[in-house]
């Protein structure tokens, strides 16, 4: 080829291909402009953009607006899935022709949705949704999000058909989504254990019966200030709640939750009148929450006072179990860390494993070497015996493939741990695959002798590692 019809072809090469970068670089990404068209909407843009049944977006918006919007719906009905960019601006627009109070009710809605967007939210929703209700199956079918399941129950608890009973189930999502949160800290709550297998009794004489216990250890409320609500939380396999059937007594309860709300506390605030500095202290509300497994007799507390947890758990025993016995009788749980102290514990995780879990990790061990002190007290002059302990944790990067007996000799010279006292281990559980979760770890903490601090955001990973410890023999009830 010569020369000139060689450069000819590359010219025109690079002619092609600059064609082709102008091209690209003149594209630009389509908005939807929702900051603009509704700069005081950002839940309810945010909701939009992630529903993927946008059906249930538009019923709320017609609902609050009381208009059909016809032209909308056409383009919601032609969309699969999220709706597209110009569908979007299309409802942005018709929504900032709303008034402003109910833009305002709008954007509440959907801030309480974008609220339960995280794992312990998404959980909580998707536990009370009914497999023999039929707006339930339909909502969960693909395409599904948690945005929409959470906004299906809200259309059905704020606007319900007319003389149809009003849901509660959103609001009870909103509650499971905080003690789930709530669970494994000490701060917020307390557990036990009682008796299986008892159905809650919360009927007007049993409420009454809460108020009154419940006031003798407020004393400066009484028993009419205190608001008590009751939620029921079941498995998957539910009774028909719109078929009037009583679900209570064709299907098993899973979890129970009753909360009683009192002015308990005291707020504080300084305001300035008559040109002083004045200190409020106005009564303020507080809550105690009861948690209540059937099958396993789980009960949680939770309650901002620590101090009165234990007898929360006596008056709920009493009153809503309506059992007898003293608090005693209660079995406590407790664990028994001794397993850990030989490498035979690797063998038993590997080979005792519940349904649910494959696999299990030790990332670290902390001991603990107990002496006594002999010192004087240099105020009374007395003798005094101090019972201390040296610490020692024993850990590994989660990158280090050796086990953590492995370690602790190679990096410790430690080949034998039961001349010592275990008082912590922390474990990573591995969890398969779940119809509506994928895998994942759950860290748990175990320390001697009866706390556990688990990063489990459901109930269904949480039984499964009370579970697993209780087949180890690490979890004792007395």
């Amino acid at each position: 080829m010569p020369v000139a019809d060689q450069n000819n072809v590359e010219e025109q090469t690079l002619s092609a291909a600059d064609a082709q970068q102008t091209e690209k670089k003149a594209r630009v990404r389509q908005l939807d402009d929702g900051p603009q068209i509704l700069p005081c909407m950002e839940h309810f843009v945010t909701l939009l953009r992630k529903s993927k049944r946008p059906t249930l977006v538009l019923t709320l918006v017609e609902h609050v607006g009381g208009n059909a919007l016809p032209e909308i719906a056409a383009l919601v009905d032609a969309a699969s899935g999220t709706l597209p960019v110009q569908a979007r601006k299309a409802m942005f627009h018709s929504v900032a022709e709303l008034c402003a109070t109910e833009q305002l009710r709008i954007e509440r809605a959907a801030e309480r949705i974008i609220l339960l967007d995280d794992e312990y939210g998404a959980q909580a929703v998707q536990s009370l949704l009914e497999e023999t209700d039929a707006g339930d199956v339909a909502i969960q079918a693909m395409p599904s999000d948690r945005y929409s399941r959470a906004l299906h129950l809200l259309l059905r608890q704020d606007f319900a058909p007319s003389g149809a009973k009003r849901e509660q189930r959103f609001d009870n999502a909103e509650r499971l989504q905080v003690m789930h949160r709530q669970w494994k800290s000490e701060s917020y709550s307390s557990h036990y254990l009682g008796p299986k297998g008892i159905v809650p009794k919360v009927d007007v004489d049993a409420e009454n019966a809460l108020r009154d216990k419940i006031a003798e250890l407020f004393p400066q409320i009484t028993a009419d200030q205190i608001l008590i609500e009751q939620f029921t939380r079941r498995d998957l396999a539910h009774a028909d709640r719109s078929g009037g059937m009583d679900s209570d007594e064709t299907t098993p309860i899973l979890l129970h939750t009753l909360t009683a709300t009192f002015n308990g506390s005291n707020a504080h605030y300084t305001q300035v009148a008559d040109g002083e500095v004045v200190l409020h202290e106005p009564p303020a509300a507080m809550s105690a929450s009861f948690s209540w497994e059937p099958d396993t007799g789980a009960l949680g507390v939770f309650c901002q006072d620590r101090e009165i947890r234990l007898e929360l758990a006596t008056i709920f025993r009493d009153v809503v179990l309506a059992c007898d016995g003293e608090i005693q009788d209660m079995p406590m749980r407790t664990f028994d860390l001794f397993g850990f102290s030989t490498p035979a514990m690797l063998k038993r995780l590997e080979q005792e494993l519940v349904p649910g879990i494959e696999k299990i990790s030790i990332l670290q061990i902390k001991v603990a070497r107990p002496f006594e002190q002999h010192t004087i007290n240099e105020a009374s002059g007395r003798n005094l015996a101090q019972y201390l302990s040296s610490i020692l944790l024993i850990g590994k990067d989660r990158r280090d493939a050796r086990q953590i007996y492995q370690v602790a000799y190679d990096d410790y010279g430690i080949d034998d741990l039961t001349g010592y006292t275990l008082s912590q281990v922390k474990l990573v559980f591995s969890m398969a695959k779940q119809t509506h979760r994928k895998a994942h770890n759950v860290a748990v903490q175990i320390t001697a002798p009866n706390g556990l601090n688990d990063k489990s955001k459901t109930d269904d990973d949480r039984k499964r590692v009370i579970d697993q410890l209780a087949r180890l023999g690490v979890l004792r009830e007395f």
